[in-house]
């Protein structure tokens, strides 16, 4: 039985770990809200965990709304998130840069900056297709429907498993003329051409039916999973669970002193202002309470969720224990640190 004392949103469940071990798991998400000055403030409880994946319409036509939270192990670091790309106040931009970055005091971790282009289309010239001018910027979400990807134009189950929402995939030089451009790319990997490619640019989670995450899911093993045993016919990956893009993972444990820092992703920012927001470390405590015996869970924070439009953002913190060490009469008790400054 879980016994949740403290102000945080806490969670009990079963899990495989990547090495095919049963395992107990306790999630623990602690919310937070953030001002224009980078000021943290909890908002206990906050939201609720999320228990499954939530698409904005069916799968198969859909980026993800919310990210299944309730899983038993991640690897390392990430970070993921609702953005959106906001143009200066009272100016007409066309193009305008943003900034996702995750830092170790005043060390880097990751440092990603995407590039934001006003509506363009290919049109007609005496050297091939160009791009028009791109049109004035509105306010544009960081996802996958304005990123390079989509579908063969002749083709409609031939399509970019990064990411089959955006645009520009698999377009050839006689079929360009008219078709849009994607509006969000890497600021060092612009699309010159249409037969070229370039990575798909987005702050958001990985459905996982696309890749990197889709190779990462292994073949079901049938009787085992009618049995109550592992389900899988080999070992999960290590990264089986993990949801951001690549580029936004470290292989770093989390610790006192690390921040984020956006830059043109919220609507009171300044252009190019980089707002440095420092995340609370705060490690709940989680024990184990048996008839005879009390077992203290090492918890270790492996996600980082930010909401940038609601300036808010989740830590969560997880940990686990073989299922052969839990009872059915167990007590789980999550609780929070005592300081100098609680009454």
């Amino acid at each position: 039985m879980l016994n949740n004392f403290s102000p945080w949103q806490a969670s009990f469940f079963d899990g495989w770990l990547h090495d095919r071990t049963q395992a107990k798991v306790v999630l623990v998400k602690q919310n937070f809200e953030f001002d224009e000055q980078g000021n943290v403030t909890p908002t206990n409880p906050g939201d609720e965990i999320i228990l499954a994946d939530d698409y904005y319409n069916e799968p198969a036509n859909s980026s993800l709304r919310e990210v299944n939270e309730q899983v038993a192990f991640k690897t390392g670091f990430e970070v993921y998130g609702n953005f959106t790309a906001y143009p200066p106040k009272a100016k007409q931009a066309r193009v305008i840069e943003v900034e996702l970055a995750l830092y170790e005091h005043t060390k880097p971790l990751f440092n990603k900056r995407l590039r934001v282009t006003g509506t363009r289309f290919w049109k007609r010239s005496l050297l091939g297709p160009v791009a028009t001018d791109p049109l004035i910027i509105k306010p544009t979400p960081v996802d996958y429907r304005h990123a390079f990807g989509g579908k063969n134009l002749n083709d409609d189950t031939d399509y970019l498993l990064e990411n089959p929402l955006g645009s520009g995939y698999k377009l050839k030089n006689k079929h360009a003329v008219g078709q849009q451009l994607p509006c969000i790319e890497y600021a060092t990997a612009l699309l010159r051409k249409p037969s070229h490619t370039t990575p798909v640019a987005s702050f958001s989670a990985i459905p996982s039916h696309w890749s990197p995450r889709v190779e990462l899911i292994p073949e079901i093993d049938q009787k085992a999973l009618m049995a109550g045993n592992y389900p899988f016919k080999t070992q999960l990956n290590e990264f089986f669970n993990n949801t951001a893009p690549i580029d936004q993972r470290v292989n770093k444990k989390f610790t006192q002193g690390w921040a984020f820092t956006l830059s043109g992703l919220y609507p009171l920012q300044e252009y190019g202002q980089q707002q440095r927001v420092n995340l609370p470390f705060e490690e709940p405590i989680v024990q184990i309470v048996n008839t005879l015996n009390r077992h203290t869970l090492a918890m270790h924070c492996d996600t980082l969720v930010i909401d940038s439009d609601s300036q808010q953002f989740s830590l969560l913190w997880r940990g686990h224990i073989d299922a052969i060490n839990v009872a059915e009469n167990s007590q789980i008790i999550v609780a929070k640190k005592e300081s100098n400054n609680d009454v």
